[in-house]
């Protein structure tokens, strides 16, 4: 007869045979999304000081060339930014403001082309059909 010491043995043996031979393959999650490479802090910093200047000039200032100009530079200099979403959005926003319907629907339509999960998306169309445009066209 087997003893509990050796029971225990043959237990953990054939538990680590399973689990080599595959067996920890059931045990997998759903699958994740990929890791995206970290981004530079300090270039993150920056272009959050002018989104945030930008929103500042739209809302309480209503100064739109102030906040394209700094929205613009967030495209050419930190075209990794985190919230370039938002950036493509208020574009829209301000070109519309400043009465540039072709130049806003051609930045909804990025909107929705680049970002088509953004939270911005929902509103993006909305616009887009205001202003009687079928994404992706000019």
């Amino acid at each position: 007869m087997f003893g509990m010491k050796s029971f225990a043995v043959m237990f953990i043996v054939a538990l680590m045979i399973l689990v080599s031979a595959g067996g920890s393959k059931s045990l997998a999650q759903a699958p994740v999304k990929p890791i995206e490479a970290p981004r530079d802090e300090a270039l993150e910093i920056a272009a959050r000081h002018n989104l945030d200047v930008a929103r500042w000039n739209i809302t309480k200032r209503k100064a739109y060339e102030g906040a394209r100009d700094r929205l613009q530079e967030i495209i050419d200099t930190y075209p990794d930014f985190s919230r370039m979403d938002e950036v493509v959005f208020l574009m829209g926003e301000l070109h519309l403001k400043l009465g540039k319907t072709e130049k806003s629907a051609e930045y909804y339509s990025k909107l929705l082309k680049v970002y088509p999960e953004s939270e911005f998306a929902k509103k993006s169309r909305m616009r887009l059909d205001e202003l009687k445009v079928e994404p992706g066209k000019k």
